[in-house]
């Protein structure tokens, strides 16, 4: 099983994460009868914030602010594994708050975000391809 997400800056970029089992998305495991995740949501929240600032480190911007912090499954089944799906709201200098994009990070539960692929908003199609 593989997980796509795509994230948006403005009308320049697309990025796309793509991940599953082979990238070690499944270990470590939460297990049902465990409380809490093995990963902490405030470390996830820290790996996503660094890893944003590296994904508009050539674009200006305004600081990156945390928005929200999803734990999400892979499926329903019991074969599905967690992962945390963190959003970022980034606004470029110039703006006067109300244009602003978010861009989403997963962060696996052994503490690593999976590499991306980075797209121009002109050959944005080419993500859906590969």
């Amino acid at each position: 099983m593989m997980v796509k997400i795509y994230s948006y800056y403005f009308e320049e970029l697309l990025f796309k994460f793509a991940f599953g089992e082979e990238n070690g998305a499944d270990y470590p495991r939460w297990l049902d009868d465990e409380a809490f995740p093995p990963l902490s949501p405030r470390d996830a929240i820290k790996a996503s914030r660094v890893v944003v600032a590296t994904m508009l480190k050539a674009y200006p911007q305004a600081d990156p602010q945390f928005d929200s912090c999803a734990l999400k499954r892979s499926s329903e089944s019991q074969s599905g594994w967690w992962y945390y799906d963190i959003d970022w709201v980034v606004w470029p200098p110039e703006c006067d708050g109300s244009d602003r994009s978010t861009i989403n990070v997963p962060v696996l539960l052994n503490g690593q975000v999976p590499a991306f692929e980075v797209f121009s908003y002109q050959e944005r199609f080419k993500a859906w391809e590969s």
